[in-house]
C-alpha cells in the first residue's frame, strides 16, 4: 500500500513542483516590480490549463485517444522548451535594469500583449504538466495492486506539498535580492530547456521525422533518463532555495537609527517575517529534495538486467522457458562470424512469451532490462509495452523471428544472421 502511495504521490509531486516553481517565479517577479494587479492573469491560465488538462484526460480515457502519440508529445516539448527559454530571456533581461525599471515604475507596462502573454504562458506550462499527471495516475490504477483511494492520497499529497513549496518560494523572495536569484535559478532552468528540448527529439526520432547519429541519441538518451529527470529536479528545487537562504542569512538587518522607534520595530519585524518564509521555503525544499533524493537512488537501482548467457551457434536454437520466471527475462548471445548477436526473452504474468534483439530500432546498443512486467530501453528509459514487442518502430526492441513449441522458444540460424546487421553497424 505505502508503495502505490508513493508512486502517486512522486508522480504528482515531480509535475506539481515543475509547475510550481515557474509561476512562483512569474509571481515573484509581479510582486518585485509592483505589477501585483496582473497576478490574475498567472492564476486564470493555471485554473484553465487544470481544467483543461482533466477534461483531455478524461477524452483520452473515454474515446481511445492514444496519448503515447509521438508527434503531439514531441510538439508539445518543444512548445514547453521555447516558453522556459523565453522566460530565461525574459529573466535576464529584466534583472540586468531591473532598479530602473522599478524606478521608472514597471506597474504602468499593462498592455494587453503583456496580459495575454503571462496567461498563455501559464497555460501551455501547466496544461502539459496536467494532462501527464492525470495520464500517469491512470497508468497507476491499472497496475497490479493498485487502489484508487491509494492514487487519491498519495497524488493529493503530493500536489499539496507542490503546492505549499511554491507558495513559501515566492513568500520568501519578496525581500530577496531579484538578480541574484534570477542568474541562480536561471542556470537550473537552462538544464530544464535542453530536457525538454531532447525530450522532444527523441519522440521525433521514434516516428522517424528527424535522422539522427549515435551520439546524438546518447545525450538525447541521458537527459531523457528518470534519474536525469529527478537529478535536474532536485536542483531546481534546492539551489534556489539555498540561494534565497543565503540571500536572506548572510546579511545583517539595517534599519536607518534616524528613524521613530515605532517605524524601526515595523522594518525589523518585516524583515524577521521574510527570513521565516525564507526558512520555511528552504526546510520544505530540503525535504522534498531528500525524498526525491530516495525516489533517485531507488530509480538508479531498478530493474533487472541479466548476464547473456552464451549460446553455440547452429542451424537452430532450442531454449527450454522451464528456468524462465513469470513476470521474468533472460537474455543470450550468440557468436555470428565475429559479431555477437544478442537476444532477450521475456515472459509475463500471465505466461506470455516475447522474443526480440536486445537492440533498439533507434537508440545506441544498450540493450533493455525488466522493470516489473514493463521492459525498458536501457539508453532512455523509454518504457516497452509487453504487446509490442517483435513489432518495428520507435524504441521498441528490433523483432526477431522466434516460435515457442511447447515449452521451448526455436529459435534459427537465419534469424540471428539477420540480427547481425545491427550489431555489427555503427550509426
Amino acid at each position: 500500500m505505502l508503495s502505490k502511495m508513493l508512486e502517486a504521490m512522486v508522480v504528482t509531486l515531480r509535475e506539481g513542483v515543475e509547475a510550481a516553481l515557474i509561476v512562483a517565479i512569474v509571481l515573484s517577479y509581479l510582486r518585485k516590480t509592483g505589477r501585483d494587479h496582473l497576478n490574475r492573469y498567472v492564476y486564470h491560465g493555471l485554473w484553465v490549463a487544470v481544467l483543461v488538462s482533466i477534461i483531455g484526460a478524461m477524452f483520452v480515457q473515454k474515446f481511445g485517444f492514444d496519448p503515447e502519440n509521438e508527434v503531439l508529445e514531441g510538439s508539445l516539448m518543444l512548445v514547453a522548451a521555447g516558453l522556459v527559454g523565453s522566460l530565461l530571456l525574459w529573466m535576464w533581461k529584466t534583472s540586468r535594469t531591473l532598479k530602473q525599471r522599478m524606478e521608472a515604475q514597471l506597474g504602468t507596462v499593462t498592455s494587453g500583449r503583456t496580459r495575454w502573454g503571462l496567461f498563455l504562458f501559464t497555460f501551455f506550462m501547466i496544461l502539459r504538466e496536467g494532462i501527464e499527471t492525470v495520464l500517469f495516475l491512470f497508468a497507476l490504477s491499472t497496475t497490479i495492486g493498485a487502489n484508487p483511494l491509494y492514487n487519491i492520497v498519495g497524488g493529493g499529497l503530493g500536489l499539496l506539498l507542490a503546492l505549499v513549496f511554491g507558495f513559501l518560494l515566492v513568500k520568501g523572495t519578496v525581500k530577496i535580492n531579484l538578480k541574484s536569484f534570477f542568474a541562480t535559478t536561471g542556470f537550473i532552468l537552462t538544464l530544464l530547456v535542453f530536457k525538454l528540448i531532447a525530450n522532444g527529439l527523441h519522440e521525433f526520432f521514434e516516428v522517424g521525422l528527424l535522422s539522427s547519429t549515435e551520439t546524438v541519441l546518447s545525450v538525447v538518451g541521458f537527459l531523457t533518463k528518470e534519474s536525469t529527470s529527478i537529478a535536474i529536479l532536485i536542483a531546481l528545487i534546492a539551489v534556489p532555495a539555498l540561494t534565497m537562504l543565503q540571500e536572506a542569512w548572510g546579511r545583517r538587518i539595517e534599519v536607518d537609527p534616524s528613524l521613530p522607534s515605532p517605524e524601526k520595530r515595523k522594518l525589523l519585524a518585516e524583515a524577521w517575517r521574510a527570513r521565516r518564509w525564507t526558512t520555511a521555503a528552504a526546510g520544505i525544499a530540503v525535504g522534498i529534495s531528500h525524498l526525491l533524493g530516495a525516489s533517485l537512488m531507488v530509480s538508479a537501482g531498478r530493474g533487472f538486467d541479466p548476464a547473456p548467457i552464451p549460446l553455440p551457434f547452429q542451424n537452430t536454437i532450442r531454449i527450454p522457458l522451464r528456468d524462465l520466471n513469470a513476470p521474468g527475462i533472460a537474455k543470450y548471445t550468440v557468436g555470428v562470424d565475429g559479431v555477437d548477436v544478442r537476444f532477450f526473452i521475456v515472459r509475463n504474468q500471465a505466461g506470455k512469451v516475447a522474443v526480440a534483439l536486445d537492440a533498439c530500432n533507434i537508440c545506441p546498443l544498450k540493450g533493455y532490462f525488466l522493470d516489473g512486467e514493463q521492459v525498458i530501453c536501457g539508453n532512455c528509459d523509454a518504457p516497452i509495452a509487453f504487446d509490442t514487442i517483435g513489432t518495428s518502430g520507435g524504441c521498441n526492441p528490433i523483432p526477431m523471428k522466434a516460435v515457442v513449441v511447447k515449452d521451448e522458444v526455436v529459435v534459427s540460424a537465419q534469424a540471428l544472421v539477420e540480427g547481425r546487421a545491427r550489431f555489427a553497424r555503427r550509426r
